[in-house]
């Protein structure tokens, strides 16, 4: 039997009215504020019905939904909310916006006049008809609150369309005129409205018994998760009802890791350092060994010596004047001599002394000193400028400018007025010794051959340690310098300013290893027999040495220290201190004589246990 159902065709009049009147969005959930006030400002409705689903990004911030509100009333725009979010509902409330639960009776108004239809009767085929009754079921309720549960629950059940279903609506159609007149009454309904609006119920669909297509798939993107087949209800209702156990078990696992955490945090991540003293023990050794020249290797307390033989020259030049054989020479300068006594001449003789705070000068000729003189009524000195040379050589004399008196004229008239003064240093006085050149003396000659020996015996030695080979070792005891030939170049008395002093030396000194003194040590240590212990030697001095250099022997006392260390197993102790407190060491150590101390450096700080395991 063939099934019919009524297709409605509403006229262009009518649909305008409808969609003037509001307009509903279907907002996704990721999606941003300003794609939702960019829906709003392209709006031509006054009333604007947003659909938002659950956990909505914009819906999760005041402050978005007070943006949203701003600009619906800088647009002279109403809006309303539908959404299930009861969070997001309560934000949008406080804002100042209107919320909804659903979108039920949104389609057309309670008291909206009948829109005009065209009917005709469509055939359907059976196919069309499932299709049809499964997006009517599917999409029928979409916001209420039992939506999910019926989609669940009807998911189960076998969707079939009756063969036998024959649907013919009928709706009565309205003249053109009554169309003018509801137009014109909407519009005045609707801004009577806009202070205080409330949705009305509507029972039926602007498309009859279908849904509107833009909806339709909006909406079956934003719910599809009901929509899906029934091998998968599973997953949906697990999406819904496993909010709780998933927060469960990520506690569960967290305090598990925790726990884990924790375990090995105190097993393995503590650690100790452990660091063990030995009882070292000083042992001194005080024996005298022999070296000889017959002797190519240790034997007992006899060791090879090797000898060395060398000669070297030197020769260094002295000055005569720096060792002091020069005469000191006395300081010269000029005077300018005054006579305030009379108008009349003073005669004063060559080697007349000048005194000037103790030293004493003389003049080297005959001056003539002129008398006073009268200029304009006032009276003058006479003076005149002489030469005169310190009474004894000297440094001393050379004084810098001052005022002399005459000695001569102490006790008389002319003491105060005849005297001396100097502008300009006196210079030339030497000392003693200091002189340009001079005869050389004995003095000379000892001097120069004291320091030239010293020269040639730091010469030699440095000789002979050049020859020495890695390891070996030269005493001072073991050392004969001979010098063979000095003498100078010139004799007492010869005039010269410098002279030069040559010298001849041999050298022949007996050289040991210090290797073969540690091995003759390391022998005795052997015969001691020491067990559980190993020792080094960490010292070792050489007292008094004879050489006899007829028979190329040298005999030598020496002192050695040796530094005996207790053989200690480490893994062995390591193992017993594994697991215990700090004041629990002492137990464990006072077993083991060979140690002296122990410390113990615990990271972190706070843990005084040893850990359970070695890292």
């Amino acid at each position: 039997m063939r099934n019919w159902i009524l297709k409605s065709l509403i006229h262009a009049p009518c649909f305008v009215i409808n969609e003037c009147m509001h307009q509903t969005f279907y907002i996704d959930a990721d999606e941003e504020i300003s794609s939702v006030i960019d829906r709003l400002n392209k709006s031509v409705s006054a009333d604007n019905y947003f659909v938002v689903p659950k956990r909505a990004i914009f819906l999760q911030s005041i402050v978005n939904l007070k943006l949203l509100k701003r600009e619906a009333e800088k647009t002279g725009k109403r809006l309303i909310i539908v959404t299930q979010d009861e969070i997001g509902a309560s934000m949008a409330e406080r804002c100042g916006l209107s919320v909804k639960p659903s979108v039920e009776g949104l389609d057309v108004a309670e008291n909206e006049p009948t829109p005009y239809v065209e009917e005709s009767v469509y055939e359907m085929s059976p196919e069309e008809i499932d299709e049809f009754e499964d997006k009517k079921n599917r999409l029928s309720g979409i916001g209420s609150k039992d939506f999910y549960d019926a989609a669940v629950s009807s998911s189960k059940k076998n969707i079939k369309a009756s063969a036998n279903v024959k649907s013919q609506t009928r709706i009565p159609v309205k003249s053109s005129s009554d169309m003018k007149n509801v137009r014109s009454n909407k519009v005045a309904e609707r801004q009577a409205q806009e202070s205080a609006y409330e949705p009305k119920k509507s029972t039926k669909s602007f498309y009859g018994n279908k849904i509107d297509p833009y909806k339709e798939k909006t909406l079956e993107k934003m719910y599809s998760v009901g929509n899906k087949p029934l091998e998968k209800e599973s997953t949906h209702a697990v999406s819904e009802v496993s909010g709780l156990a998933k927060k469960i078990f990520m506690a569960f696992a967290g305090l598990c890791f925790l726990i884990f955490a924790g375990v090995a945090v105190y097993l393995f991540l503590p650690s100790a350092n452990i660091m063990i003293s030995p009882n070292v023990l000083e042992d001194k050794i005080d024996m005298v060994i022999y070296g000889n020249t017959e002797v190519s290797q240790v034997e007992e307390k006899t060791m090879p010596v090797r000898i060395i033989d060398k000669e070297e020259k030197i020769s260094l030049a002295y000055n005569v004047a720096e060792n002091g054989s020069g005469a000191g020479k006395k300081a010269r300068g000029n005077v300018a001599l005054y006579n305030e006594y009379s108008n009349s001449p003073q005669t004063l003789i060559a080697t007349t002394r000048i005194e000037s705070e103790g030293k004493i000068f003389r003049l080297t000729k005959n001056v003539v000193v002129p008398g006073t003189t009268t200029v304009s009524g006032e009276t003058k000195p006479g003076v005149i400028e002489a030469e005169v040379v310190a009474d004894q050589p000297g440094e001393d004399f050379n004084i810098a400018p001052t005022s002399f008196k005459i000695p001569g004229f102490k006790d008389g008239p002319k003491y105060e007025k005849f005297y001396a003064k100097s502008t300009e240093n006196f210079e030339g006085g030497t000392s003693e010794g200091a002189g340009e050149s001079g005869s050389v003396t004995q003095r000379d000659i000892d001097n120069a051959k004291q320091k030239t020996e010293v020269a040639l015996k730091e010469k030699i030695m440095k000789t002979v340690s050049d020859e020495l080979k890695e390891g070996e070792i030269v005493l001072t005891p073991a050392e004969k310098i001979t010098i063979t030939k000095v003498g100078a170049d010139a004799k007492i008395g010869d005039v010269t300013g410098t002279f030069n002093y040559n010298a001849t030396a041999s050298i022949r000194a007996i050289v040991f290893s210090e290797n073969d003194v540690k091995s003759i040590i390391e022998q005795l240590m052997k015969e001691k027999n020491l067990k559980d212990s190993n020792w080094n030697i960490s010292k070792v001095e050489y007292g008094t040495s004879v050489a006899d250099f007829d028979k190329n022997t040298l005999e030598l006392k020496i002192h050695g220290e040796i530094a005996v260390i207790p053989i200690i197993d480490i893994e062995k102790i390591k193992g017993e201190l594994l697991g215990k407190k700090d004041d629990e060491l002492g137990s464990v150590l006072k077993n083991y004589a060979s140690i002296k101390s122990v410390n113990v450096e615990f990271q972190p700080t706070i843990v005084s246990r040893i850990p359970q395991y070695s890292q």
